[in-house]
């Protein structure tokens, strides 16, 4: 950190002068434009355009432990922003590296394959930001998960294995979009222009986005846990009664959808109701102790307390979608003057 002086020139203009460093560093030169944003009691500066240069990494897969983990050195840097990534197959055994490559390219959005030779494979990343916002991105996150909820009653209700497989399947979607959000969320927090144009027009609230974002995903991989225990649970042939587990499920949406949306209107009272609404189904909800001890399968009881771990962990998570909620309201709640 440094200090530097304000000048005055031509008696009403207020003159700073830039670091010399930073300077050289973005490529400055006279004549060039700047972008200054005020945020609270700071001045944020940018460059008039930060996305002028794609950022391209090479990455040898002889340099790499394995082809297991290619698919996470793809997804880091997925994550950071690059737009480019050439993968120079320097080794014999390379058949796994490819698959891995495909593989992984399911649960990224925006990635194709440019180049494809035996010497090497170049993934292109072209993400709109305009086209894509933030929080719609969000939005169509909450419609899967929701969805996903809703017919995991209906796949108890009326025993129904395929569509207890097709929730599973849309599990995929919720994860590609996970990444895609957290991908603009590191660009948003570096540039205030790219906040903009996802729609953040604070660049202190990425962090909520995140955390937010993290919770959906996990919520969408609890339902995952309960469809596949649901279906080997049907596979035991144990009679399993599931009135509770539809009853629980039907709130646990009730307290889903309030939860996100408190998120997404800022709407604190709305958050709190959730606390009490989690405490009714602690004091009022279903007792699934006999349940448990009643099965003669003992695989039997150990899946039908999966699926309600999992569920009591849906209940939590929404719980603190409520929290983040509450927090990002903070500074609009009743009696501020604006």
């Amino acid at each position: 950190m440094e200090t530097r002086k304000v000048y005055i020139s031509g008696g009403s203009t207020y003159v700073l002068s830039l670091p010399k460093k930073w300077v050289n560093k973005t490529g400055l030169k006279a004549g060039d434009s700047l972008v200054v944003t005020e945020q609270g009691g700071s001045l944020l500066i940018e460059t008039g355009d930060v996305e002028k240069e794609p950022k391209v990494k090479e990455i040898r897969i002889s340099q790499l432990t394995s082809s297991e983990s290619l698919p996470r050195m793809i997804i880091a840097y997925y994550l950071v922003g690059y737009d480019t990534l050439k993968i120079i197959l320097n080794s014999k055994d390379h058949l796994s590296y490819r698959k891995n490559i495909r593989k992984i390219l399911d649960f990224l959005v925006g990635v194709e394959i440019v180049e494809d030779t035996n010497e090497a494979m170049t993934l292109e990343i072209m993400v709109d930001y305009k086209r894509m916002m933030t929080a719609q991105i969000l939005q169509r996150m909450y419609s899967i998960i929701r969805s996903m909820l809703l017919d995991m009653g209906k796949a108890m209700e009326n025993m129904d294995t395929a569509l207890a497989k097709d929730v599973i399947v849309r599990e995929r979607e919720v994860d590609r979009l996970y990444f895609l959000v957290v991908r603009q969320l590191k660009s948003a927090v570096e540039y205030q222009q790219v906040a903009e144009k996802l729609g953040i027009k604070n660049q202190k609230d990425c962090l909520g986005y995140r955390i937010a974002v993290k919770v959906l995903e996990r919520i969408s991989d609890h339902i995952e846990n309960i469809a596949n225990s649901y279906i080997e649970l049907l596979e035991t042939g144990d009679e399993v009664r599931f009135e509770d587990f539809i009853k629980l499920n039907n709130r646990i949406v009730v307290i889903f959808e309030k939860a996100f949306n408190s998120l997404f209107t800022r709407n604190y009272i709305m958050a709190e109701t959730i606390f009490q609404n989690i405490n009714e189904i602690k004091n009022t909800g279903p007792d699934f102790t006999n349940q448990l001890l009643s099965p003669k399968n003992i695989q039997s009881a150990i899946l039908m307390k999966a699926m309600l771990d999992s569920l009591e962990r849906i209940e939590s998570y929404s719980s603190d979608l409520a929290e983040i909620a509450i927090n990002m309201s903070a500074g609009n709640f009743p009696g501020k003057q604006e």
